[in-house]
């Protein structure tokens, strides 16, 4: 079951999805899922069950930053949470930190914004009504905006090319258009994306190799070498590394574990 809202428009820069998403299953036939690195940050509040990542609990209220590895995600016969899915640099202004900090881990939101982290997560769980759930949700993340910090206009412009060329551009020719150092960019990027621009560049292209892929008239069976070429790769062989190294897995084996909505199985035997 899945329930979603319109946010206030004054989060449209923080929601990568432009929505306020809850949801609860039950009864799944797999016990994982395997999450490829996303050029995004998920915040999560726990209403029922459990997640563990690679074996490790999480907490029940987190954030998590950008990471350039796979992981897989596993559950218990239940779960229910709050799942937000942020841009980068409005995740940079909702928690006002160096988001270098969140890179490659899921960190309590408790450890993030204090006591009104754990004040909000109490509220939204204790309540059993939707709308009520992410009207805390949604004043929690207003007021953090409000006060947070702006993005480096420069980061902000080298991301939105980044974004709009699906991680094509050069951050060489970016850094020479905003008359600035590659070493400037990067620092930028660091510490108000999380990641320095090549990786953040190549995460987005992977994404787009994922989004073809649900987007092909037969899923089960992508013509993968013009998925290679339309996502920008030299050959078929360099996408087969990098879904090694992003998806842990080969590109075959990937879309047989894919299920509706763009999920995909982490564990074959369930």
């Amino acid at each position: 079951m899945r329930a979603r809202r319109a946010p206030d428009v004054r989060l449209s820069g923080l929601l990568l999805a432009r929505e306020l998403l809850g949801y609860q299953h039950s009864r799944a036939q797999f016990a994982s899922w395997l999450e490829p690195p996303r050029p995004q940050l998920t915040l999560m509040i726990d209403l029922d069950g459990w997640l563990d990542a690679d074996g490790q609990a999480l907490p029940d209220a987190w954030i998590g930053g950008l990471d350039d590895r796979p992981t897989t995600v596993g559950f218990g016969d239940t779960y229910g949470a709050i799942d937000l899915k942020l841009t980068p640099l409005g995740a940079y202004t909702l928690t006002g930190l160096p988001l270098c900090e969140l890179a490659g881990a899921c960190v309590p939101l408790a450890d993030v914004f204090g006591r009104e982290g754990t004040e909000v997560a109490a509220r939204v769980r204790a309540s059993e009504d939707w709308d009520e759930r992410f009207d805390l949700v949604e004043a929690f993340l207003l007021r953090r905006v409000a006060a947070g910090p702006t993005a480096d206009p420069a980061v902000a412009w080298a991301f939105e090319r980044l974004r709009a060329t699906r991680g094509a551009a050069r951050v060489a020719a970016l850094a020479a258009e905003l008359r600035c150092s590659r070493r400037y960019l990067r620092d930028g990027f660091v510490r108000q994306v999380g990641l320095p621009p090549k990786v953040v560049a190549r995460l987005m292209r992977f994404q787009h190799v994922r989004e073809q892929i649900r987007s092909e008239p037969d899923p089960a069976h992508p013509r993968w070498s013009d998925v290679a070429h339309s996502a920008g790769y030299a050959d078929q062989s360099h996408l087969n590394r990098e879904f090694r190294e992003l998806a842990g897995t080969t590109p075959s084996d990937f879309v047989s574990r894919l299920i509706p909505g763009g999920g995909v199985i982490g564990d074959r035997s369930h």
